[in-house]
């Protein structure tokens, strides 16, 4: 499918939401407010983990912190690209909240970084605009994972590609590359906010938290 056509699909179709509450990487504090909303988009559903899911440390008291320049992690040596079985956004306290969930043990190696541009991988087209809406994000994250795919063995869709959650600062997560093993989101923000990375385990979970 080209990234023409993958556009005018993902224009089209909703992507799958569920509404949760309670999921540990959702959570600041080990109380969830009322006032806190999470949006998940997933095609199928992840395999049940062993074990005891990670949960997020409580926040601390004070100001969110945190920074704008880029955060790199490298790949574990010999991981066979895992595959990204969900993706989630939550409003939390002074900040949103957007995980990545993956199948295996372990995260992949990622970047996240500041951006002015969003480019499809292969074709070379500028999404920029379109996943800002029609103009271009106030700001824009991108979200790059290697090694890991966004799509099963038979070339099925693993995750929706297309997260239009609207929340006070994360506002889109747009993929823009699924390919040789390389996933990138654009994610459309409100402004240039600080940003904080982190990974949980049981299952593996990328979980990048920006400022609101």
């Amino acid at each position: 499918m080209t990234i023409r056509t993958f556009v005018a699909v993902a224009a089209l179709l909703p992507a799958v939401f569920l509404v949760a509450c309670n999921g540990d990487d959702d959570d600041a504090t080990p109380t969830a407010s009322s006032s806190q909303t999470a949006v998940s988009s997933t095609v199928q559903p992840s395999p049940t983990s062993e074990g005891t899911a990670t949960p997020e440390a409580s926040a601390t008291a004070g100001p969110f912190g945190g920074g704008t320049a880029p955060v790199t992690a490298t790949p574990p040596a010999g991981l066979t690209a895992p595959v990204v079985q969900a993706m989630r956004a939550a409003a939390q306290d002074g900040f949103d909240r957007l995980v990545f969930e993956f199948s295996g043990d372990k995260v992949p190696g990622y970047t996240v970084q500041y951006d002015t541009k969003a480019i499809a991988c292969g074709s070379g087209q500028d999404l920029t605009s379109f996943i800002g809406g029609g103009t271009a994000p106030v700001a824009m994250l991108t979200v790059k994972i290697q090694p890991a795919n966004a799509h099963t063995e038979t070339g099925a869709p693993s995750v929706a590609r297309d997260l239009n959650v609207g929340l006070s600062t994360i506002k889109r997560a747009f993929g823009t590359c699924d390919f040789e093993a390389d996933v990138t989101y654009a994610v459309a923000l409100s402004a240039e906010k600080p940003f904080k990375v982190s990974t949980l385990s049981n299952p593996p979970r990328l979980v990048i938290d920006v400022g609101q």
